[in-house]
């Protein structure tokens, strides 16, 4: 099988158990009969096991190869996803989110450095477009699953079985990973890496792109029930839209981004991203503008990673993938909640008019960023 269609698994995988938590979570709060800030402490520790997995993914890549490193990850979100299923207690359940975490930050760092340096942009895109793929299967299996009356440990389970097999894939291939790693290798700490304000602004720009996709995906819904009149069924369905529209728009715009240029699209979609946040704060077309938004949106994460070897150097990019993985995950982890501290202080329909602010942000570092061939 050709490493880029692997690649192209892994993704999925990668997708696969991250919403798990929230769409099973009526379930699992009965379960173990805990409150509903149980679920801010399993997304809280699995993001920090994602945070440090980012941060030492070069040092482990040069100390052990990225076949190897990519068989242990998957081997560790496998394992955590079956212990699960197994409903251990919520401790423990707990404590496996952490490693499920570790094992899908290092999978994520090691994959983004491996084909920024391969392959094209296009594919980076496809790649990042696979993992909505992923994200919106492991939910719909659960969801099946339970439809038809098993529990939710069955979801956990089909989700550990799916990566079971991808591992056994990586392993089988593991050489060929290995033969291919890019050629310069991971030469400097992230200290190193983070002295070039160049770095820094583009480990900015994940920190608030991330943030700015997560709060817009997961408060969409809210934003429409609280302050627009909504029912639940179209709140959800507008978040739903979102994520579609957002994997779409991956894939879509990964057939044009080379002949376009990559930088030049993201100055292209970045302010068409601003006015469809202010179209939907406004509330001037909510899902159209919704929409908008996340194809203007979607190729930001994956051509800024695609573009890190051009900005920083082939040996400064591996280190600079996992900071700038681990920055997105703090962003994910972070803006969203504070829009729920101010929607808390002043009302849901405060929050679409602070991510406009936050869209302009990183419109503006965007425009900031050299354009390099």
């Amino acid at each position: 099988m050709p490493l880029l269609a692997l690649a192209f698994l892994a993704f999925i995988g990668l997708g696969l158990p991250d919403p798990m938590p929230g769409s099973l979570w009526p379930e699992l709060r009965p379960f173990f009969d805990v409150p509903n800030a149980g679920l801010g402490l399993i997304l809280a520790v699995t993001a920090g096991g994602y945070v440090l997995a980012g941060l030492f993914t070069a040092q482990l890549m040069q100390a052990f190869g990225i076949g190897w490193l990519l068989v242990a990850s998957l081997a560790a979100t496998s394992a955590a996803a079956l212990l699960q299923s197994a409903a251990p207690p919520f401790a423990g359940f707990v404590a496996l989110a952490v490693l499920a975490g570790a094992g899908g930050g290092a999978v994520d760092a090691a994959m983004n450095a491996f084909a920024a340096a391969r392959f094209q942009p296009r594919h980076m895109n496809w790649l990042h477009g696979f993992w909505g793929v992923g994200a919106t299967l492991g939910p719909a299996v659960a969801a099946a699953l339970l439809a038809v009356g098993f529990g939710w440990q069955a979801g956990y389970l089909a989700v550990g079985l799916a990566l079971a097999a991808l591992t056994l894939a990586f392993l089988a291939t593991r050489r060929r990973w290995q033969g291919s790693a890019p050629a310069d290798g991971p030469r400097h700490n992230a200290w190193t890496v983070l002295r070039n304000p160049l770095a820094r602004l583009q480990v900015a720009v994940f920190f608030l792109y991330t943030g700015l996709e997560a709060a817009a995906g997961q408060w969409a819904a809210t934003i429409l029930t609280a302050a627009r009149g909504a029912t639940p069924a179209e709140g959800a369905a507008a978040a739903t839209l979102f994520f579609a529209a957002l994997t779409g728009g991956r894939i879509g715009l990964g057939f044009v981004v080379d002949r376009i240029g990559p930088d030049r699209l993201l100055r292209l979609l970045a302010p068409v991203a601003v006015l469809a946040m202010l179209g939907f704060a406004s509330g001037v077309a909510d899902l159209p503008a919704l929409a908008l938004l996340a194809v203007a949106l979607a190729p930001i994460y994956p051509t800024l990673m695609a573009r890190t070897p051009a900005r920083l150097g082939a040996a400064a990019a591996v280190q600079a993938v996992g900071l700038q993985v681990s920055a997105a995950t703090l962003g994910v982890a972070v803006v969203p909640a504070a829009m729920g501290l101010a929607a808390d202080l002043g009302g849901a329909a405060l929050v679409p008019w602070l991510l406009a602010v936050l869209a302009a942000g990183v419109a503006g570092l965007i425009w900031r960023l050299p354009v390099k061939r």
